[in-house]
Order: C-alpha cells, then sequence, then structure tokens
C-alpha cells in the first residue's frame, strides 16, 4: 500500500534534468484544501508535501470559475495561489472553461517559467485544468499529465447534448497528447482507454492511506458494526 500515490509522475522526467537541478512541478487544480473546506482536496495536497520533502520545488494553482463563492487557501503544507477564472455558468460553459482558465494563467505562468523553469505540469481532471494544460504544453514546451480521479472520465455524465459531446471531444485530445493519464482504478483506466481508443498512456495509481495510522487492530473487534466516512455527490 504506497502512502504517497503521486510520486510515479517523476517517472516521465529523464534523470539528468532531476540530477542537475531541483525538478520544479506546476499544479493545476479544482481540489485543494482552503478556508472554507479544510480536507477538501487532500489527495492532491499531501502527495505535493511527500514531493517537497524529497527536493521537488512546487508551484501550485487552484482554480475556481468566477461564480462560485470565494475561498483562501488554507495553512499548512504546500501554499497554493487560488486564481478565478471566468466560465459560463453551468455544464454548457465545461467545454470552454479551460481556454478561458489558460487565457486567466498563461502569462502568470510565462514570467514562472522564465524565473524559474517548469519542467512538469500535472492537471487534475481533464476539464478544465487538463484542457489548460495542454495548451500551456503547447506554448511554453512543458510536458504535462493528468489525473483522473472518478469514473466520469469524460464529463458526458455531467454534460449531455451537444455540449456533452464537446466535453468528451475536447476530452479526447487532453489525454491523447499529454505524457501519461493517471487513474484511481484500473475501471477508469478502461473507460479512458475505450473513449479515446487506446490513443493514450495510462498508468493506474490507486488512492492510497498511510498504513501506520490506519492498520488493523490487534484484538478481534467485538462489534459487527462498520462505519464507512466519504462523500455522498450527485453527478
Amino acid at each position: 500500500m504506497s502512502q504517497h500515490p503521486q510520486l510515479p509522475i517523476l517517472g516521465n522526467i529523464p534523470t539528468e534534468r532531476r540530477t542537475a537541478r531541483p525538478l520544479h512541478l506546476l499544479t493545476l487544480t479544482p481540489f485543494y484544501p482552503n478556508d472554507i473546506d479544510e480536507v477538501g482536496g487532500c489527495f492532491v495536497a499531501e502527495p505535493l508535501d511527500a514531493l517537497g520533502k524529497v527536493g521537488v520545488t512546487n508551484t501550485v494553482f487552484a482554480v475556481q470559475p468566477f461564480y462560485r463563492k470565494t475561498v483562501r487557501a488554507s495553512r499548512g503544507g504546500v501554499p497554493a495561489q487560488w486564481i478565478r477564472y471566468f466560465s459560463l455558468p453551468g455544464g454548457f460553459g465545461l467545454p470552454s472553461a479551460g481556454a478561458f482558465l489558460f487565457a486567466r494563467i498563461v502569462g502568470k505562468v510565462r514570467q514562472l517559467h522564465t524565473t524559474a523553469k517548469i519542467d512538469l505540469i500535472h492537471a487534475h481532471g481533464p476539464l478544465p485544468c487538463g484542457h489548460a494544460a495542454m495548451l500551456l504544453s503547447a506554448e511554453l514546451g512543458v510536458p504535462y499529465v493528468v489525473s483522473v480521479h472518478g469514473l466520469d472520465a469524460f464529463s458526458t455524465e455531467q454534460v449531455t447534448g451537444r455540449a456533452g459531446q464537446w466535453c468528451r471531444r475536447v476530452s479526447q485530445r487532453v489525454y491523447r497528447s499529454c505524457r501519461r493519464v493517471i487513474c484511481v482504478s484500473e475501471r477508469v483506466r478502461e473507460q479512458v482507454l475505450e473513449g479515446t481508443g487506446s490513443h493514450s498512456r495510462t498508468s493506474v495509481v490507486y488512492n492510497a492511506v498511510d498504513a501506520e495510522s490506519f492498520s488493523p487492530a490487534l484484538e478481534p473487534l467485538r462489534s459487527q458494526i462498520v462505519l464507512s466516512v466519504g462523500n455522498l455527490i450527485p453527478t
């Protein structure tokens, strides 16, 4: 059981680039701990802490559309810069959200790349962050990878009709042109490959826990009650 599930992304960077200077990773994510939800996006933040301990330089852009409530970065861990961008409300705006996000951050990323060269962009989800990463990659020549965290790999469960078809086409481009699609399960990987005609490079990296913090009890459990903790989010 792996404690730090996203460490394999380092395998996409040549050894000579990793040893010459600290690796600089730019993370684009809509999920990150904030002042309203301290645990939201912990699955993104915690691996970044681990990467920092092995010498990786992290820059985090946590993004949200302008029509959502403004949040601020939470204290502790790798700090994130929360960036608001224009997007049409509702599912109809999702296919174009990545292009608007790219327009919002390209100047910042270009300046960052000039002062501290970026080696890899890690986008969480194909839309909008993966789409923005694809456009940044073409603009700056920086490789990118995409993590897929759920079964709705092409956003067609969230968005139906022509907008959903547009989401699928954009997501297919994102998956096919990235260095690696990181999937949280074999089923997610199957969906990505089915939707891209197997024209994408995929790896499965399961969500994990710290086995030292969560381990079987030494004594048999007397109770037959099982507690399950998680989010129930309609999609």
